[in-house]
């Protein structure tokens, strides 16, 4: 069994590549879809949040107001450490335990795909790591027309992430994302060919 990281700056195309993953065979978590699975109203994650934030972050159905709490730790780095500090370890024990039931189940290449795998040192414990990156200006004209964001805004989530240049230097795989979609493809088959041969 093969366990990789996937990851990618914003808009770079990290999704695209996990469809073609999971077409190509490879079993797929998500820590996005994690991170939403334990703040479900009275997980544990979820009651240590209100206590943390105050209730007025919650929705009328009990579901945490995602926009809302982004809004609080996006310009606050203690208030997002804070919110880590909550949801990180949970996220990662069930990362763990699915990575184990696929593995138990006979998946022979398990993909974890997370945003901000190298922020959350997850790469120093799960490797081999790709990456997908793309030039500044493709990143920034995708999360424009994507987000429907202000240049100013387009900024402001560039800058909240380590740059594509330092994710380069720690990833052991790079796709570069600025062509076309069978170029891309070629590219994932091509990394994975390297990493099922080692």
């Amino acid at each position: 069994m093969k366990l990789l990281g996937l990851t990618g700056g914003i808009a770079s195309g990290k999704s695209t590549v996990a469809a073609i993953l999971r077409r190509l065979g490879a079993a797929l978590i998500n820590a996005d879809e994690l991170s939403r699975e334990v703040v479900q109203p009275e997980q544990d994650a979820w009651k240590e949040i209100i206590t943390t934030f105050g209730p007025e972050i919650l929705q009328e159905d009990k579901t945490l107001d995602r926009r809302k709490l982004r809004k609080i730790v996006f310009d606050n780095p203690k208030a997002r450490k804070r919110l880590e500090a909550i949801i990180h370890p949970r996220v990662r024990a069930l990362a763990e335990k699915k990575i184990s039931e696929l593995a138990a189940a006979g998946n022979s290449i398990i993909v974890y795909e997370v945003p901000l795998l190298f922020e959350a040192q997850i790469h120093l414990w799960l490797r081999p790591v790709i990456l997908v990156a793309c030039e500044i200006g493709t990143q920034r004209k995708r999360l424009l027309e994507r987000d429907h964001l202000t240049e100013l805004e387009a900024q402001q989530h560039l800058d909240a992430q380590m740059s594509l240049e330092e994710k380069r230097k720690l990833a052991d795989y790079v796709i570069e994302n600025d062509g076309n979609l069978e170029e891309l493809e070629q590219q994932v088959r091509a990394v994975l060919q390297k990493i099922q041969a080692t």
